[in-house]
């Protein structure tokens, strides 16, 4: 990969003789800046405008990489947003989105998809998939300190005439434009140096990804020790009408089980506070208290978990009605208002009738969480499950902050820092309804995609949560472990199949994210037991390929691998019968590899070198490969057959 400086000020990226991006030209809020004079040797550009100069330093890498070293230096004005890359050009084929938080949208899209979109954004990295290579482009930052802003990459898709001999129409062709900013609210002067746009060459997106994720969760000190949660949580089952009387039922219920679940948290989710934000009030529920609660489950052989929304306060709340002040304003001096609630359905079964965001920029207010986290920490809990953090991450210049003068970034992630100081090192920490980057550093796991439920249609089906597993595989264990959100195991209050249940559990297990379940364990049959205990995860972090990540297909495909075992998961999404035909090679494996169905045991025969599999809607295959002569299938837990 190589790089060159045109004469009118931009800059070109070429892999080999191949021009991937041009045009690569600064922009401030929107426009390109206007230049008075330039200044560049072969690695460096200098723009000179009015307002100051813009610098960029080009770095070449070993292999097939390089930096762009963007900084402001003299500026004389206050900026919003920062176009490191404004409307540059590419003739890529394909686009991956990365993105922002839970529930979003990510994934990879083909140029006829694109073109149908119009504008797709992707935060902090995207890929493009070019004739000869994968291009990735991502900022990354050298340290937690860096990380104050947040990076958006756009990619705008135009519609343009092309002509042939003379004035001829021929037709209308696809112009991608690629644009990248990082949002300064602002809040930052005249002298800014920004992280480095790396921009990495590799064969396929999904290698540029994983080393891309690796890179950024290096620079930010991202939390990979803990092992992966494997939990109860009250939500999915009981909602928010859980109690102390359930609590002691579960924990007795599980003392009475033939077979051991070594579940290492009980959590309790919402429900235990009397208002919204008056997170250390007790009601009802939990007459006596949280530290109660948490020394039962102690008692039990658990260890103590809990909910908390840190940004949520309630109208009638005694937080928000002591203290208005340390809710978020809008510009007009009005509390911003992020939940309007006076209708139904009424949240949670609480009367509030609006809900605000805290504002952590308020000492007062910061002190009050710091307190909270204290005291549940010293209460017992070392697993907190920290929800609709995405509520923090206002832009500065919308809202009206006690103390202003930093970005959103710097605001969440100076909030962050102080809940982590106070739950301590050694506290499992999950976020939820959370943007993912400025994350990194201090979950240990993160929830990827919406609420599932006990129907496979409708708002609570699995939809979203597939589509987001896939997506955002590439941050699994290299930001934090992500969470598919609640396995359900149980046969009674549910719509879901018994086929659903069991490709859906699979899922979760092959994707090597956290495990959890909110069924009552001591209600379920023997073998939805067994069914919990073989999706179990390992202590190791395992981690999918997806081989056709880059293919639009129906199904989903992982494969996880060791040496000479390896296990294939094909998920039928569709409502359809699917027969899915597979030649070893493009899934990573050659001839001498044999395959067997985990449930019986049996070996599936090759088709002229093709593995052919039939799959009912809704339904999954699980196969051993090996290239072992004989092979025994182990079904007390999946990570058993690749030892």
């Amino acid at each position: 990969m190589r790089s060159r400086i045109e004469q009118d000020g931009s800059i070109s990226i070429y892999y080999g003789d191949r021009r991937l991006l041009w045009g690569i030209y600064p922009g401030i809020d929107g426009h390109p800046v206007r230049v008075q004079a330039l200044e560049y040797t072969e690695n460096e550009m200098i723009w000179k405008t009015v307002q100051g100069e813009i610098h960029c330093r080009i770095v070449p890498e070993q292999g097939n990489g390089l930096e762009l070293n963007f900084s402001l230096c003299g500026w004389q004005e206050r900026i919003h947003t920062f176009f490191l890359l404004y409307e540059a050009e590419t003739t890529a084929e394909g686009f991956y989105q990365a993105a922002e938080g839970m529930g979003h949208e990510t994934g990879y899209y083909t140029e006829e998809e694109l073109a149908a979109r119009r504008n797709t954004a992707s935060y902090g990295l995207c890929a493009l998939r070019c004739r000869d290579c994968a291009v990735t482009l991502y900022a990354k930052p050298s340290s937690p300190e860096e990380f104050w802003y947040e990076t958006v990459f756009e990619l705008d898709v135009r519609e343009r005439e092309k002509y042939t001999n003379g004035w001829s129409k021929a037709e209308k062709a696809a112009e991608l434009r690629l644009s990248c900013g990082a949002r300064l609210e602002q809040a930052h002067g005249s002298e800014v140096k920004f992280a480095p746009l790396r921009v990495l060459a590799t064969d396929t997106i999904e290698e540029g990804l994983e080393r891309a994720a690796q890179d950024i969760g290096d620079g930010l000190k991202a939390r990979r020790k803990m092992p992966p949660a494997y939990h109860w949580c009250s939500w999915y089952y009981c909602y928010q009408n859980f109690d102390r009387d359930q609590l002691r039922e579960y924990l007795s219920g599980l003392k009475t089980l033939k077979r051991e679940v070594p579940i290492r948290y009980v959590q309790i989710d919402a429900g235990y506070f009397p208002a919204v934000g008056d997170w250390l009030m007790t009601n009802e529920r939990f007459p006596d208290g949280l530290a109660e609660a948490f020394a039962e489950i102690v008692e039990a052989g658990y260890q103590p978990g809990i909910w908390i929304g840190p940004f949520m306060v309630g109208n009638r709340s005694q937080l928000y009605r002591e203290h208005p002040d340390w809710v978020l304003h809008d510009l007009d001096e009005k509390p911003v208002q992020a939940w309007i609630m006076d209708n139904e359905p009424k949240v949670w079964g609480y009367q509030d009738e609006v809900y605000y965001i805290l504002d952590t920029s308020h000492p007062e207010a910061m002190a009050y969480m710091r307190r909270v986290f204290r005291t549940l920490r010293s209460m017992g809990a070392v697993m907190f499950k920290t929800d609709f953090m995405l509520w923090g991450l206002q832009d500065s210049t919308r809202v009206k902050r006690y103390t202003p003068g930093k970005t959103s970034v710097e605001y969440f992630r100076d909030f962050l820092k102080m809940i982590r100081e106070e739950i301590g090192e050694e506290s499992y920490w999950l976020g939820c309804i959370a943007p993912f980057l400025p994350f990194v550093g201090y979950a240990d796991g993160m929830r990827i995609g919406g609420d599932v439920g006990s129907s496979w249609d409708g708002t609570f089906g699995p939809q979203n949560m597939m589509r987001c597993l896939v997506g955002n595989n590439y941050i699994n264990h290299h930001y934090f472990q992500t969470d598919a959100d609640a396995v359900m195991l149980r046969d009674f209050h549910i719509r879901l199949s018994e086929r659903e249940i069991y490709s859906l559990a699979l899922l979760a297990a092959m994707a090597g994210s956290c495990i959890y379940t909110s069924d009552p364990l001591h209600l379920l049959s023997e073998e939805r037991l067994a069914l919990f205990e073989f999706v179990r995860p390992d202590e190791r972090r395992r981690k999918p390929r997806l081989p056709f990540l880059e293919e639009k297909r129906t199904e989903i495909v992982m494969v996880q691998q060791e040496e000479n075992r390896a296990l294939l998961y094909v998920l039928n999404p569709s409502q359809e019968q699917g027969v899915y035909t597979y030649n070893l090679n493009a899934l990573g494996f050659d001839r001498d590899w044999k395959a067997y169905h985990i449930s019986t045991g049996e070996q599936e025969e090759l088709w002229h070198g093709n593995l052919v599999l039939s799959i009912p809607p809704h339904g999954c295959a699980l196969l051993l490969l090996s290239k072992e002569q004989e092979v025994q299938v182990k079904r007390g837990n999946l990570w058993e057959n690749l030892e």
